[in-house]
Order: structure tokens, then sequence, then C-alpha cells
């Protein structure tokens, strides 16, 4: 008998049943760990994907409510509307419905349910009626409804903004949603291998569901196959515990489902996983130990070793990673990959989904800055609002006033807007109000603001310009600076403004106590001084402060 046979006889003997208890171990903590990696993962991906539905939803209510802040909405909601301005209401809705490609329908509700202004027929918006849909608000400032049916039969969602006014309800403003934009955000998630999404409303309903590349408007499986689901989903006490994950068993298989509820509706999200698949592995790796229980002690030892270092650290390591992200929210950790195993492949699955999760966290911040950018931008003329730029000039005279260096503010008013509306159409009024701010920022090189409907704030801080700013607005005043060319029509006119200029020297005292509110004003005054000596001018103030007048 050979030293060989010897001694595998002897391993044979002595290590079967010890390495065979290890490896049952082993292959225990594997299922329990994996069950934990799973659940996380699930976790992290159903809060990405609400995340992206809870910033869709906070977007839709900042521009509902946007919309409801127009004067025109207002006018609209009080009855206060006829004829043209009507029709022109509704042609701003259906311009708005016509650059969102998931609106399908914007509409203004009075405070009796009754449709004033809409992008499309005035008709209500799903069977259910639009009574309903308030009703569904439950009081609250923003809501998006359940899964409702057109009269063409079409499923959509309707989005709902309660627009007050002296602490009444004024109206409210209604955008029809269609799901594809759901359906879009599923297509997009990285769900693991044999994992289901599903996108539920208030009723039950699927609003989104399947796979990545698989969509489906109902369960596929019967309700006596879901007992055990059902009997579980049915036990959690949804307002107490508005997210977490349970465990059932469906067709002899294990499933682990995570769900959470998603902000502005009664909507809940659910991604289920089929740990059976996940499972099965084990056999794989008890395989493994019992072959490796014919080697010698010392490769039964390296074996240990090897389990521990190939099979728990990466575990433990995937697990950690995944808990440091829930803790810190800092989506740029990444799981090592060590192997090019199953488990190396799982860090890589989970790495993709990390991948996912921060190009997201990425696509939404840059949303966030170009709704900031739209919150900051007058509708019309693209040019700062009334409230930014306050704010700008705020900063501006803090600024020079720091510097002690001089500025100077312009308010601008069109000379008899309204006969370019009367004679011309609304159409050209804000083709005029357009070629006035480019003017504007082009030749003043400042920053231009519209404070009113045809007045408007430009901030001058060029210091070439302010020593000779008489000059430079009698320039600006032109006739042949003036001279506007309607679109469509090759017509000339002359677009003329009254102009009032405040000069400020922050090298003199008494500015310490300056504010905006104070330099509009005196700008307004000169601009008005303009107005009354004639029209088509320019009067130039120098701020002295209060006790200097005195």
């Amino acid at each position: 008998m050979s030293v060989r046979t010897s001694m595998y006889r002897m391993v044979f003997a002595l290590i079967v049943l010890p390495f065979l208890l290890f490896s049952l171990v082993i292959t225990n903590l594997y299922s329990s760990i994996l069950e934990n990696i799973i659940a996380d993962s699930l976790r992290v991906v159903a809060d990405a994907q609400v995340a992206e539905m809870a910033n869709f939803c906070e977007q839709q209510k900042e521009y509902l409510e946007f919309i409801g802040t127009m004067d025109l909405s207002h006018a609209a909601m009080r009855s206060e509307l006829a004829g043209d301005m009507n029709q022109y209401l509704d042609n701003v809705l259906l311009a708005r419905v016509q650059t969102l490609d998931y609106l399908n329908t914007l509409a203004i509700i009075d405070n009796k349910n009754r449709v004033v202004a809409c992008s499309a027929a005035h008709t209500a918006f799903a069977n259910e009626g639009i009574d309903n849909v308030l009703q569904a608000m439950k009081g609250q400032p923003f809501h998006i409804s359940d899964v409702l049916t057109d009269a063409k039969g079409q499923k959509l969602l309707v989005a709902t903004a309660r627009i007050e006014e002296g602490g009444q309800t004024l109206g409210y403003i209604l955008a029809e949603i269609n799901l594809d934009f759901y359906s879009a955000i599923r297509e997009r998630a990285e769900l693991w291998n044999d994992s289901t999404f599903y996108l539920l409303d208030g009723r039950g309903q699927i609003v989104s569901a399947g796979t990545q590349n698989e969509k489906r408007e109902s369960f596929v499986t019967s309700a006596q196959e879901r007992e055990d689901y059902n009997e579980k989903y049915s036990a959690i006490d949804f307002e107490k515990e508005p997210e977490g994950s349970f465990c059932y068993t469906m067709n002899e298989n294990s499933y682990i489902t995570y769900y959470s509820d998603v902000a502005y509706t009664d909507w809940r999200v659910l991604l289920s996983v089929n740990l059976s698949n996940y499972q099965s592995k084990e056999t794989v790796y008890f395989v493994l130990a019992c072959s490796m229980v014919l080697l010698c002690i010392l490769l039964a030892i390296w074996i240990g070793r090897f389990a521990s270092k190939r099979i728990i650290h990466p575990i433990k390591s995937i697990s950690g990673t995944l808990q440091n992200i829930r803790q810190e929210q800092d989506y740029t950790l990444r799981v090592a990959v060590e192997r090019k195993d199953e488990l190396g492949s799982l860090a890589g699955e989970v790495n993709e989904l990390l991948d996912f999760i921060e190009t997201e966290n990425l696509y939404k911040t840059q949303q966030q800055r170009l709704l900031q950018a739209k919150a900051e931008q007058d509708a019309l003329t693209k040019v700062l609002n009334k409230e930014r730029i306050d704010q700008v000039l705020q900063e501006a005279i803090e600024r020079h006033r720091a510097d002690r260096t001089p500025m100077a503010v312009l308010f601008v008013d069109v000379d008899d807007f309204k006969d370019f509306n009367t004679q011309y159409g609304h159409n050209v009024g804000d083709q005029v109000l357009l070629y006035l701010t480019s003017k504007l920022a082009q030749q003043t090189g400042g920053t231009v603001g519209r404070v009113g409907g045809d007045e408007f704030l430009v901030i001058m801080e060029a210091s070439e310009q302010l020593a000779s700013l008489d000059a430079f607005l009698n320039r600006l005043e032109e006739p042949s600076n003036n001279q506007f060319v309607v679109r469509g029509s090759g017509a000339r006119l002359y677009v003329y403004c009254s102009i009032g200029a405040v000069r400020i020297d922050f090298s003199q005292s008494g500015m310490e106590n300056l504010t905006s509110a104070q330099v509009t004003e005196r700008a307004d005054a000169a601009m008005y001084q303009a107005k009354h000596g004639g029209k088509h001018g320019h009067v130039i103030l120098d701020y002295t402060p209060p006790d200097v007048m005195e």
C-alpha cells in the first residue's frame, strides 16, 4: 500500500464528517448573508425608484403651482375672463402640454369644480369625473390620482394642485399624465435576475409592472398561488411601516419582496426576487466541499481558510458596502471585485446597480438645476423674473457697497405698449417684449429682469458706461436703434421707451442701509418723470441718502 493511498484513507476517515459539518455551516452562512444582501440591494434600488418618482411628483407640484400663480389663471378661476382671453389662456395651456411629452392635458378648475380653461376640449378627465379626482385629494395641497380610464379606454393619472387666495380655495390646476413615464422608470431600473418591479396605485391596480424588458398589465399568478403572499402582505401595518420587506412562498419557491410608499400618492413600489434560484447555488458549494474531503488534512485546512477568505469575506464586503451606502448615502462607494466567480459576478451586479443609482442622482441634480433656472426666469422673455432680479439687485448693492464702486439701475417702460396689442395683436406685443429684452441685454451689457407687463429693470455695472451714462442712453434712444421688424409680415415698427436711471456712488457716506426696494422706487420715480416729460426719453437721478436730502 502506498503512502499516498494510506494518506487518502486517513484523510477520508478523519476529515469527511468534520469537513461536511464545516461545509454545512459555511453554506448556511452563505444563505443567510445572501438573503440580507438581496434585501439590502432591493432596498437600494427601490429607494432610487421612489426617489425618482418623488422628485417627478415634486416637479409636477411646483409646475402646477407655478401655473396657478399666473394672473390669467386667477382671473379664469374668478370667472373674470371672456372671449379672446379665454381662448388665449387655452392656447397657453396647449403650448405647455406640447412641450412635455408625458402630459396629455392641462386644465384650470374653479372652486365650483368647473373647467374654466383647458388645453383640450372642456370635458371631464375620466369616467370617475373631476369631482372624484378632487375628492381623492383629501385636503392635500397636491396629489396624483390612482389609475383612471378616459373616454377612449386609455389609462392615465391626474395630478392636482390646489390654488389658494387669502386662505380660501380659489381653484385647482389639473394635469393628465400618461403611464409611459413610469414604464420608462421600470425599463431604466437595474433589476436583479428573476426580479419583478410593481408600481401599484391605492386600489391595488398596476401603474407599471414587469421586468426591464417585459411589461405586465396584471398579476401572472392566481389568487390561490398568492395565498401566502396575500397573508403576509395583509398583515403589514403600512401606516407604521411605510417601507420594509417580507418573505413568502409561491409555487414551492421562496421569494422576498421589498415595498415602499410613494409621496404625494396612495401608490406603493414592490420589488420581488425569487430566492430559490440563488439559494440553489448552495448545492454547488456543498458538492465542491465534498470533493475536497478526499484531500489530505493540510489541504482540508487550506480549503477551510480558502472558504473563509474567498466566500465569507466577499459576502461581508458586499454587505458592508451596502450598509455603508445606506448609512452615509454615499453612492460613490463600490464593492471590491476580488474574483471572477459567482460572488465576483454578484459584486459586479451590485456595482452596476450603484453606477445606475449614481447616474440617476446626477440626472436629478441636473433636473433640479434646470427647474431652479426656470423658476428664476420670466416665462415669456426668459430674462430674470421680478423676485430674482430683486435678489440680484440686492446682491449687486452689497457688492458695490463693499468695494465702494459706482453702479446704475435703469427702470424701462415701453411707451404706448397697449397700442401694439390693440392694433397688431398680443402676438406682436409679445414680439415687442422679446425684442426689447434682447436689445437691453446686448446694448447695456447689464443684467435684465422683467418687473411688470411692459416694465423692465436693468442693472449696469460697467465703469465705461457709467462714466458717460447720459450719452449712452441718448444713443440707446436713437430711432435707428429702436426699429422693430414684425416676424412674418416684414412690417417695421418703432419701439420707444421711457427710462428712469439712478446712479449710485457708494464712495459717499450714508449708503449703509440702502436696499433694492429703495433703488427700484427711485428709478421708477425717474421713469415717471421721463413719462411726464413727453415720453421717449430718459431722466437720470443721483441717489442721495435720506439724511443728506434733509
